[in-house]
């Protein structure tokens, strides 16, 4: 009875002892290369849907149509340099995002720059 006992007692502090001491990473969505990409992708994401906004509010506010002009331009820019970075990452996962995080931290900022408005 003690032996069983014991064994029970040692096999449950094995167990416990045998938990993984990190997280488990995040799933990537599918097609997502790396971390990086899935962030800047879905940061392109929000930032769309921002500019979608900034758009339907420039139709009936004529001041906000510089910040939307501009905005549409650095989001095009934007997103052409996540498209280089995630077929480049795909190939080699060395490849830096500085390229698309600055053009997506333009993005962020034009956004930011634009009047609020009711």
């Amino acid at each position: 009875m003690k032996r069983v006992l014991a064994t029970v007692i040692l096999g449950a502090a094995l167990l416990v002892g045998c938990r993984p001491t990190a997280t488990n990473p995040a799933t990537l969505v599918p097609g997502a290369a790396n971390q990086t990409d899935q962030a800047i992708y879905d940061s392109l994401m929000v930032a769309q849907a921002s500019l979608n906004s900034l758009k339907t509010s420039a139709k009936t506010n004529a001041v906000l149509k510089p910040y939307v002009d501009q905005a549409i331009m650095d989001y095009n820019v934007a997103e052409a340099a996540w498209q280089t970075y995630h077929t480049a990452v795909s190939v080699n996962p060395r490849v830096s995002p500085a390229a698309a995080q600055a053009a997506l931290n333009k993005v962020q900022a034009d956004l930011s720059a634009a009047p609020k408005v009711n």
